[in-house]
């Protein structure tokens, strides 16, 4: 009797180490296809925090999220610099320092053709351009606070302006005519998501 009873006990934790070992938890996303196609591909060790308001008064910033107890310390700066995000209980969060150069992580609201998120305004000249924050013409400006960011359906990151939430929209008449007739500004981010759900929501039918 002991012995199958230290048999099964046996059988039991080489069940357990190899179902780990051939399933292990996928919750990273290399890139943004992977995110798209909800793959992720990276098995990661981390605790997410979010950022208490005592932080961002020290070490500025906006409320976000943080990758702290990161296992093994060889991923960090993976985490941190290179990988695209991550997924933690059926929520998304977006590296922030590949399109930005500032480290944290940002809670995507609603993932759909336009997927949309709060996010920190990029500091340096280069990621400005790209964001749309500034022209091609325009140099480096200060920044502050938070801004509405869209992703487009390649991939792209854009600062969300009331002419870009327009063009975005455009052929849905109705919702265009709503959009113009609202004279919206850079700062009306959550009314601008509203639309951009809209949207998401009539592209899906």
């Amino acid at each position: 009797m002991k012995k199958i009873f230290l048999t099964l006990t046996l059988l039991f934790f080489v069940l357990i180490f190899f179902g780990q070992t051939t399933n292990p938890l996928k919750n990273g996303f290399l890139n943004f296809n992977e995110f798209l196609n909800d793959e992720p591909s990276l098995s990661l060790n981390f605790q997410l925090k979010k950022r208490t308001g005592g932080d961002v008064f020290m070490v500025g910033g906006i409320q976000n999220y943080r990758l702290k107890e990161i296992i093994p310390i060889s991923d960090i700066n993976t985490i941190e610099k290179e990988i695209w995000g991550v997924v933690v209980d059926h929520v998304f969060y977006i590296n922030s320092y590949p399109y930005s150069k500032i480290k944290g992580y940002n809670q995507i609201i609603e993932k759909g053709y336009y997927t949309y998120f709060i996010g920190e305004p990029a500091r340096t000249e280069a990621e400005q351009r790209a964001l749309g924050i500034i022209e091609e013409t325009e140099k480096q400006i200060p920044v502050c606070c938070k801004a509405g960011y869209v992703i487009l359906i390649d991939g792209t990151i854009k600062l969300l302006r009331p002419e870009l939430l327009t063009k975005l929209c455009s052929d849905n008449a109705e919702l265009t005519a709503e959009i113009k007739s609202a004279n919206l500004k850079l700062e009306d981010v959550l009314v601008m998501f509203d639309y951009l759900k809209k949207y998401n929501l009539w592209k899906s039918k």
